[in-house]
Order: C-alpha cells, then sequence, then structure tokens
C-alpha cells in the first residue's frame, strides 16, 4: 500500500498563500473548522499553518490592534516551514513512521519534482490499517503459536483443506519471546467449528468471531 493510494489530493484541499492576510487565513480555517491548513505557493508547498500559531503570535507579540494585526500580519509571517514531506511512491507503513515521529496534523505528498500532490492525514493512516487489518471483512480470528519453521504453513495448509478462503493475514509481535499472534480474517460461515477443528490439531486460539 503506497501513499498516492491514501492522500487527499491537491485538488480536493484548501490552502493558503503566504501573502494572505491572517483575515483572510482564519476564515478559510474557521469555514470548515480546520485547525491547520497547507501554504502552497507556484505548486509548491512551503509548510503549514495552524490555527493556535495565529493566536499565539497575536498574544506573545502584544499586538495593540486586532484589527491592525488581521489585515497586516500576513501568513508568511507566521507559518510554519518545518514540513515534513513524502514521496509519493514510500509506502504506508514509512508515512506511519513519520507522522508519530513528527507530530503534526499531516504529511506533505510530493512527487519526484518535488511538487506538491496533496496531504496524508492521521485519518488516512487509520483508515489505510483498518483495510490491511481486514476490518468489516469475513470473521476474525486470532491464533497465538510458537515462532518456528513451518507453523504458519500448517496453519494455512489446515485452513486450505477446510476450504477456507483466507481473505488478511496479518502477524504480530506478542512481546512474548518465541510466541507470535497470528490475526486473521476468514470467510466462513461456522466459525465454531473451524476453532475447534484447529484446536484439535494444537494451535491455541485466542479470540474469533465478528
Amino acid at each position: 500500500m503506497y501513499v498516492r493510494n491514501h492522500m487527499i489530493k491537491l485538488s480536493d484541499l484548501t490552502c493558503l498563500n503566504p501573502e494572505e492576510s491572517v483575515k483572510e487565513a482564519l476564515e478559510k480555517i474557521n469555514s470548515k473548522d480546520f485547525l491547520s491548513l497547507p501554504v502552497v505557493n507556484d505548486n509548491r508547498i512551503l509548510g503549514i499553518l495552524m490555527k493556535e500559531a495565529i493566536y499565539r503570535k497575536y498574544f506573545e507579540e502584544d499586538f495593540v490592534n486586532k484589527e491592525d494585526f488581521l489585515n497586516n500580519c500576513k501568513v508568511k509571517d507566521v507559518y510554519n516551514k518545518d514540513l515534513k514531506t513524502i514521496n509519493e511512491n514510500e509506502p504506508i507503513e514509512r508515512a506511519s513512521y513519520l507522522l508519530n515521529s513528527r507530530r503534526t496534523p499531516f504529511l506533505a505528498v510530493v512527487d519526484d519534482k518535488n511538487n506538491y500532490l496533496g496531504i496524508l492525514t492521521h485519518a488516512a493512516i487509520f483508515k489505510a490499517f483498518s483495510e490491511i487489518f481486514g476490518l468489516e471483512m469475513g470473521q476474525r480470528l486470532v491464533v497465538h503459536m510458537f515462532d518456528i519453521p513451518g507453523q504458519l504453513a500448517r496453519l494455512t495448509e489446515i485452513l486450505k483443506k477446510e476450504n477456507i478462503n483466507i481473505m488478511n493475514l496479518t502477524l504480530l509481535d506478542t512481546k512474548v519471546m518465541g510466541i507470535i499472534k497470528v490475526v486473521l480474517r476468514v470467510d466462513t460461515d461456522n466459525i465454531d467449528e473451524l476453532v475447534s477443528k484447529l484446536e484439535r490439531e494444537g494451535f491455541k486460539i485466542g479470540e474469533f468471531g465478528e
């Protein structure tokens, strides 16, 4: 799964120009209850303007006249230039790491020529991982097994013999040495029967069902 498949495209975004006044910026931010907006010029992402940064500048720099501040202070005077970008062809896992480590509302997505294509938000990451885990698909089945060669193959072979379609499969570290958790989404009308079959084959079932 790649960033390009989950980003919000530039054509669907509300953006700010660095020469806009703070008043104009706030109007755009408040129009749809945004917390921040990207600052763009000539198809290049310059940074991000957060709503709280506007208020912070006003109070910290002791502006006397509110209207003077709103009309004469520009976006370029307030926005944060330290915005992390990510290439559209990067895997979604890389984007998830960057969003978490940088603590930013979104990542700017660019192409190989550094043209600004859109943004990748936390919500998009959550949706992508929901797809990876196959949420709302089939029956959920959690199997705990020893992390030794052949165990996963034995599990999938049993499911194959039972004519069970594996819709999704994810391996998770249990943080217990030698044990892994296999989270599956399987297409079956009788999950109880499948669980019984796996337990008879020596597998430890953690959770199952819709």
